[in-house]
C-alpha cells in the first residue's frame, strides 16, 4: 500500500510538472500577444492623429481661397474707379481746339517770312517796337516805294543816342522807326578810345557786313576805328592818357542780345557794341543795306 501510494504522488507531481511548463509558454505567448496588441492599437491610435493633421490642410486651403476671394474683390472694386475717373478726364479734350483755324480765303496773299523780307513793309504794319506810332511817315515811304531804291544804302540813316538809350532809323530823310539801345558797361559813357574801355564808340560810321550770330542773331559790323578814332588815339597815346601797349580796338556793330532783361531795362552790358532787342535786330538786318551810315552821339 505504501509502494502505491507513493507512486500515485509522484504521478501527480509529475502532472503538476508537465502542467506549470505548459503554461509559461502560454502566458509568454499571452504577453507577445499583449504586447502586439497594444502596438496595434498605439499604432490605430496614432493614425487618426496623423490623418487629423492632414485634415487641417484643407483649412489652410479654404484660408487661400478666401484670401484669394477678397483680393478679387478688392480688384474688382477699384477697377471701375480708375475708369470713372478716365472718363471725367476726357470730356477736356476738346477745349484745346476751341478755337479752330480758319483757312485762308481763296485768293489771300500769302504772309512773307520775316528773315527774308521786311514783313513790315509788305504788310503796312509799324516796326513790333512800343516806340514807333503807327504809320510813321519813313513807313509810309517805304510802302509807296515800287523801284527798289529801298536797297540803296544812301536812303537809309541810323541815328543812335547813347544817353536816350534809342536807335532811330530814317528811310529816305524820314523817321522809320525807333528801338531800344544799350551800350558800353563803362560808366564813363564818352567816346571808345582803345581796345577794352568797354565804351561805345561816338562819331559817323557804315556798316560794313552783316552776318548771322549764335549769340546775337544779327552782328551789323561797323567800320570803327575810322581814320578820325585812330588820330585821337595816336594823340592820346602819345601824351600818355591811355596804356602804351594797347590798340584802338575793333569788332564794333550792332547785335540782338542774350540778356534781354537788361535790354529792357536800358542797363548797359556790352564790351562796347550797341544791342538791341532781337526781333528788332532781325529787322534791322532785314531792312538795312550794307553802306548805310550810322551815326553815334551821346
Amino acid at each position: 500500500m505504501a509502494i502505491i501510494a507513493r507512486a500515485t504522488l509522484a504521478a501527480l507531481l509529475a502532472g503538476f510538472l508537465l502542467v506549470g511548463l505548459a503554461i509559461k509558454p502560454a502566458a509568454a505567448a499571452v504577453s507577445t500577444a499583449t504586447a502586439v496588441v497594444a502596438t496595434a492599437t498605439a499604432t490605430a491610435t496614432a493614425t487618426p492623429t496623423a490623418t487629423v493633421s492632414r485634415t487641417a490642410t484643407p483649412t489652410a486651403t479654404v484660408s487661400q481661397t478666401a484670401t484669394a476671394t477678397v483680393t478679387a474683390t478688392a480688384t474688382s472694386t477699384t477697377t471701375p474707379t480708375a475708369t470713372a475717373t478716365a472718363t471725367t478726364a476726357a470730356p477736356a479734350k476738346p477745349a484745346v481746339t476751341a478755337n479752330p483755324v480758319i483757312p485762308p480765303a481763296p485768293g489771300a496773299a500769302a504772309q512773307p517770312s520775316p528773315r527774308n523780307t521786311p514783313a513790315v513793309a509788305l504788310t503796312g504794319n509799324p516796326p513790333a517796337n512800343p516806340l514807333n506810332p503807327k504809320g510813321t511817315p519813313g513807313l509810309i515811304a517805304l510802302l509807296q516805294t515800287t523801284d527798289g531804291s529801298e536797297r540803296d544804302p544812301v536812303n537809309w540813316t541810323v541815328r543812335v543816342h547813347k544817353q536816350q538809350h534809342r536807335l532811330d532809323v530814317y528811310y529816305k530823310g524820314r523817321l522809320y522807326g525807333s528801338y531800344r539801345a544799350v551800350f558800353g558797361r563803362n560808366l564813363d559813357t564818352s567816346a571808345k578810345v582803345f581796345a577794352g574801355d568797354r565804351r561805345t564808340p561816338e562819331g559817323n560810321y557804315l556798316i560794313i557786313s552783316k552776318y548771322r550770330s549764335r549769340r546775337w542773331r544779327w552782328f551789323l559790323k561797323l567800320n570803327y576805328p575810322n581814320s578820325i578814332d585812330l588820330s585821337r588815339f595816336e594823340e592820346l597815346r602819345a601824351a600818355h592818357e591811355i596804356p602804351v601797349a594797347t590798340n584802338a580796338g575793333g569788332s564794333i556793330g550792332i547785335h540782338g542780345t542774350d540778356l534781354p532783361m537788361l535790354n529792357e531795362g536800358n542797363i548797359n552790358w556790352t564790351t562796347g557794341c550797341i544791342s538791341v532787342d532781337n526781333g528788332a535786330v532781325d529787322e534791322l538786318a532785314a531792312l538795312l543795306p550794307v553802306g548805310t551810315l550810322v551815326v553815334i552821339t551821346r
